[in-house]
């Protein structure tokens, strides 16, 4: 799970694409960029790659789901999670619409 969130924060840099500026991506970029790309894949292959995309992406929610469960139980007063949760929502969305224009 790690590894994917890396490599897809990497992606948003578009770290793994050489540009043409001059910028050449490092081999261990590139590498890492096309584990989320399943292009390449034979038809065969491809659904069970999808597959476990989708399984991690779920754990990594179930995890996230978990913490916070966990956060409620230990954190006295709660305002401390509650204010982690409202920050944690709102501020990809302010960047995704201040992003646009």
């Amino acid at each position: 799970m790690i590894f994917f969130a890396v490599s897809g924060a990497l992606q948003s840099y578009r770290l793994q694409e050489d540009h043409k500026d001059g910028y050449v991506a490092p081999t261990s970029l590139k590498v890492m960029g096309e584990v989320h790309k399943a292009e390449h894949l034979s038809k065969t292959v491809k659904p069970w790659f999808q597959a476990s995309q989708t399984f991690l992406a779920l754990v990594f929610v179930l995890t996230a789901v978990v913490g916070i469960a966990i956060g409620f139980r230990i954190a006295r007063p709660a305002w401390p999670v509650w204010l982690a949760l409202l920050l944690g929502s709102l501020l990809p969305i302010l960047v995704a619409v201040a992003a646009r224009g």
